[in-house]
C-alpha cells in the first residue's frame, strides 16, 4: 500500500482510539464539528463498531475486541425495530463482521434479528422492501437496501435455509428493473402507488431524473457485493456498468458533487461519503474481477479508486483530533440543509474499508471478514 495510503489508515485508526476513549453515545454525523451522539445506534451504529473491529484486526488490542463486543450488545435494543431496512448497516459491520472475527452467542442472534426485521418489510406484490415503515413513507423503497440484502442471505446461510435467500434475490432483481437506468444511473426512490405501479422519484437527489451520488454509490457496491454471495453475474455485470458511470461523473479533483446535476460546479458541496463508499466497492469490484482472471479490468478499478482515495485524503482527511470525523466534507441531506461539510459514520468507516481492501489486496482471509 501506498504510503500516503499507509499514512491515512494509521491516522484514521487514531481517530477512531481517541473517540473510543470520550464517546458517550453512538456517532451519527457531526454537527459544526461535534458528534451527535445517540443510545439505540440509529441506522449508523454499524460502522462505529466496524470501524473497532478495523481497529482490532490492526492491533490485537483485546481492550478494542471487548469495547467492540459490548457496543454489538448495545444493538440488542434493536432486535425487534422492523422500522427500517437499515438492517445491514446495523448488523452487518457490527454482528456478522464481528462473528467472523471472534465467533461468539453473542452475534448471531443479532443477525437473524436483522434479517427477520427486512422480511417483516418485504411487499410481496412489487417485490420489494419499503424503506420505513413510518407515517407519510407508505410505498416507497430506497436503492440503499441493496446494501442491507446480505443480512437475508447470510441469516439463512448460518440456518441452512432458503427463504430469505429467496427473497433476497428477488428484491435485487426488482432494484435492478425498477432503480437503475439504461445509462448506468439510477433513480434513489422507487414509488408505487395502491395499484401497486411503480415509478422512480427522490428523497435527497436534486430531482425524480438526476443521479444522487451517494445512492449511485451505495448501488455499484451493493450490487458487487451481492455478487459475493450468491454468484449471480447479472450483478457483477450491474456493479461495473454503475461504477463506470460514477467515476464519469466525478469532479476534475476526482471528488463526487452531492448530485451529477452540479458535476464540476464550484458553489455546490461534494459529498466525500460517496467518494468513501464507491471507492471500497470499485475496489471490491477489482477483487472479484481479479478472482474471475480479469485482471485487465480489474487493474483499472484499482486505479480508479485509488484516485478516489488520493483525493478524499489530500483533501478531506482531517486535521484537528478534537473535532470530526475521520472524513470531512460529506453532504448528508442537501435538500434539507443537513449536514454540509460535515462526517459522518457511513463516510468514514467506508473510506477505512477501502484502505483496508488496499492493505490486504488478494488476502481472501483477510477480506472474507468484512460484511
Amino acid at each position: 500500500m501506498e504510503e500516503n495510503f499507509t499514512m491515512a489508515y494509521k491516522k484514521g485508526l487514531q481517530k477512531v482510539e481517541y473517540m473510543w476513549k470520550h464517546l458517550e453515545g453512538f456517532p451519527h454525523i457531526t454537527r459544526n464539528g461535534e458528534w451527535l451522539v445517540n443510545q439505540n445506534g440509529h441506522w449508523t451504529g454499524g460502522f462505529w463498531i466496524g470501524l473497532l473491529w478495523l481497529d482490532y484486526l490492526e492491533y490485537g488490542d483485546t481492550g478494542v475486541r471487548e469495547a467492540a463486543r459490548e457496543w454489538t450488545r448495545k444493538l440488542r435494543c434493536r432486535m425487534a425495530d422492523n422500522t427500517t431496512h437499515d438492517q445491514g448497516f446495523i448488523f452487518g459491520p457490527s454482528s456478522v463482521m464481528g462473528n467472523r472475527i471472534f465467533p461468539s452467542a453473542d452475534f448471531v442472534p443479532l443477525i437473524h434479528a436483522g434479517a427477520r426485521n427486512m422480511m417483516d418489510l418485504y411487499v410481496k406484490e412489487v417485490g420489494l422492501i419499503q424503506a420505513w415503515k413510518e407515517e407519510g413513507y407508505q410505498g416507497i423503497s430506497i436503492v440503499d437496501t441493496i446494501m442491507n440484502l446480505p443480512i437475508l442471505w447470510i441469516s439463512d446461510e448460518l440456518k441452512g435455509e432458503t427463504e430469505q435467500k429467496e427473497v433476497c434475490q428477488r428484491v435485487a432483481r426488482r432494484i435492478l428493473e425498477c432503480a437503475l437506468r439504461p445509462d448506468g444511473s439510477s433513480y434513489h426512490v422507487v414509488k408505487w402507488d395502491e395499484d401497486f405501479r411503480v415509478y422512480g422519484d427522490t428523497h435527497q437527489g436534486y430531482s425524480a431524473e438526476s443521479c444522487w451520488t451517494r445512492g449511485q454509490a451505495w448501488a455499484l457496491y451493493g450490487f458487487a457485493n451481492l455478487y459475493r454471495y450468491t454468484a449471480q453475474e447479472e450483478y457483477l455485470d450491474t456493479a461495473q456498468k454503475l461504477a463506470k458511470y460514477f467515476y464519469e461523473h466525478l469532479n476534475k479533483n476526482r471528488l463526487p458533487a452531492w448530485d451529477v446535476t452540479f458535476q464540476d460546479c464550484e458553489e455546490m458541496p461534494v459529498d466525500a461519503s460517496a467518494a468513501s463508499i464507491a471507492a471500497s466497492g470499485m475496489l471490491l469490484i477489482a477483487d472479484l474481477l481479479e478472482q474471475k482472471g480479469e485482471s485487465g479490468k480489474a487493474e483499472s478499478l484499482i486505479e480508479q479508486g485509488k484516485k478516489i482515495l488520493a483525493a478524499e485524503t489530500k483533501l478531506c482527511l482531517y486535521k484537528e483530533m478534537e473535532r470530526y470525523g475521520i472524513i470531512r466534507q460529506v453532504t448528508v441531506d442537501y435538500p434539507r440543509g443537513s449536514g454540509i461539510g460535515e462526517s459522518a459514520m457511513y463516510g468514514d468507516y467506508y473510506f477505512m474499508e477501502a484502505l483496508f481492501r488496499l492493505k490486504y489486496a488478494g488476502n481472501r482471509d483477510m477480506l472474507r471478514l468484512l460484511y
